[in-house]
């Protein structure tokens, strides 16, 4: 789950932007190609929810964290499917929020590896307002492109959605509602993220194998999103059924606001002393957690923050020790291969290939690798190989 505090932004200015944006499109031709023939927009059924385990031993959960710390270098997702249509076709990136690294990352992996198809990509940015985003999903519809790629929240955009689906256009999410999969009720073709259940799950077992089943623990959350409650409980069941561990409180705390953070802070110093972990559905509090923490003169030899996302922002705090000792982070290049390869089954009426990228969990210990080194979760399992050989129909070997 991502989020980033959103700056305001004038409606009027938003969709000057885009048109703007429009003109370059038509201009380096970006827009001029629709749908595949063959091309299904429809979503295909959803798959099970995901299902949370309540129970972890501290030495099932020491061995979950170390087989999760481990470097992903098999590959474990699709080795056949259909072959690319040939021709060329751009796909939409419809990002609410450019500024928000993870959208970057991701939407650069989707870049990567439509030019690996000779398509071509349009990106079109909300500016951080659900507006902009409006605005940019209705100017992807008007460059008829052969497919939507989008982060934002499906919830929000379902006029547009349901206007794609029924001109042919499939539209492809990432984190654009709460599990992976098709979301048929919100005309998703697919929807790309990691198994929420197995990201709290991770946290949990890291609180109870680091403590060695004795952790006290403060969930915070933002009951407003559905995911981050989903997570929530993946999370803190573990920790309830842990006999010698101890869940202080849920703290329920807009993610967008970090001015809340200093009071939240110094009132859990009150109220619960000065040693204690913390688990959350997503880093977004984590930067203004640890600098109330330093304020108040809180040691991170006794308060550990653990969460879920991994922009670059976690990966320094946690090689430098300031605070947040483990992270569950998702892809970044690999999500964008993942949508394009939705987008390549839409187009030749196909389900989308069913796989969610393994759960990992970055530590002091293993923080430079997969990817660490750049701040990003970057499986090194050839990923882009894999999807590749697929999708021009080349014989393996990776």
């Amino acid at each position: 789950m991502m989020f980033e505090t959103k700056l305001p932004l004038k409606k009027a200015s938003a969709i000057k932007r885009l048109a703007a944006a429009a003109l370059c499109a038509s201009v380096f031709g970006l827009g001029a190609v629709g749908a595949h023939a063959a091309t299904r927009a429809q979503p295909f059924p959803e798959w099970p929810a995901p299902v949370i385990d309540p129970t972890l031993s501290v030495d099932q959960a020491k061995a979950l964290v170390a087989e999760r710390s481990k470097p992903q270098t098999e590959w474990k997702g699709p080795t056949s499917g259909p072959r690319a249509p040939t021709g060329q076709f751009t796909i939409a990136w419809v990002s609410s929020d450019q500024s928000y690294t993870p959208y970057v990352y991701w939407g650069l992996g989707v870049e990567q590896a439509a030019k690996a198809l000779g398509w071509k990509v349009v990106t079109l940015n909300g500016q951080g307002t659900v507006g902009g985003t409006l605005a940019a999903f209705q100017q992807a519809l008007s460059l008829n492109v052969a497919a939507i790629i989008t982060p934002a929240d499906a919830n929000a955009l379902q006029q547009p959605i349901q206007d794609a689906v029924k001109r042919g256009i499939p539209v492809i999410g990432i984190h654009a509602t709460a599990f992976p999969g098709p979301a048929p009720k919100l005309g998703l073709y697919q929807n790309i993220a990691s198994n929420p259940a197995e990201i709290g799950q991770t946290e949990a077992a890291y609180v109870i194998a680091d403590s060695n089943g004795t952790a006290h623990d403060i969930h915070i959350v933002d009951n407003s999103y559905a995911i981050a409650r989903f997570k929530a409980q993946a999370t803190i069941q573990p920790i309830q059924h842990c006999a010698g561990c101890k869940l202080l409180t849920v703290v329920n705390q807009p993610i967008g606001d970090p001015t809340r953070m200093p009071s939240t802070i110094s009132g859990l110093l009150s109220r619960f002393g000065d040693s204690w972990y913390m688990t959350t559905c997503c880093d977004g509090y984590y930067t203004a957690a640890a600098a109330a923490l330093r304020s108040a003169g809180a040691s991170p030899e006794k308060i550990h923050l653990i969460g879920a996302d991994g922009p670059p922002a976690t990966y320094q705090m946690i090689r430098k020790g300031q605070y947040q000792v483990a992270d569950v982070p998702e892809p970044s290049s690999l999500f964008g291969f993942e949508a394009v390869d939705a987008a390549v089954h839409a187009m030749v009426g196909e389900p989308p290939a069913v796989f969610t990228q393994p759960t990992y969990i970055v530590t002091k210990d293993n923080v430079e690798a997969e990817g660490g080194n750049k701040n990003q979760f970057i499986p090194s399992n050839n990923f882009a190989c894999h999807y590749e050989k697929i999708w021009l129909g080349q014989a393996t070997g990776c």
